[in-house]
């Protein structure tokens, strides 16, 4: 049951990390706001005064979290896997 409970947690978080819409829409407060919701309005408003780079930049490292999270739970998907193959 741990696989399937730990795929669940694992695309939720992802869903809820990559959320756009919903934050752009309703938060106001720009202390708030998810790091890619953030990072486009950083972008428009300092439109000729940010280098290329930072942004991409920075979305690369709002995938830290995502990434530290697979990593730490696919010993469950290995479990899960190799549970049905011993006879």
């Amino acid at each position: 049951m741990a696989p399937a409970l730990v795929t669940i947690f694992l695309f939720q978080f992802v869903s809820v990390w990559n959320n756009y819409l919903l934050p752009a829409l309703m938060i106001n407060d720009a202390s708030k706001l998810p790091v890619t919701v953030g990072l486009v309005q950083w972008r428009s408003e300092f439109a000729n005064g940010v280098p290329q780079m930072l942004p991409i930049t920075g979305a690369f490292v709002s995938l830290v979290p995502l990434l530290v999270a697979f990593l730490a739970l696919q010993r469950f998907w290995r479990s899960g896997l190799t549970a049905g193959a011993v006879k």
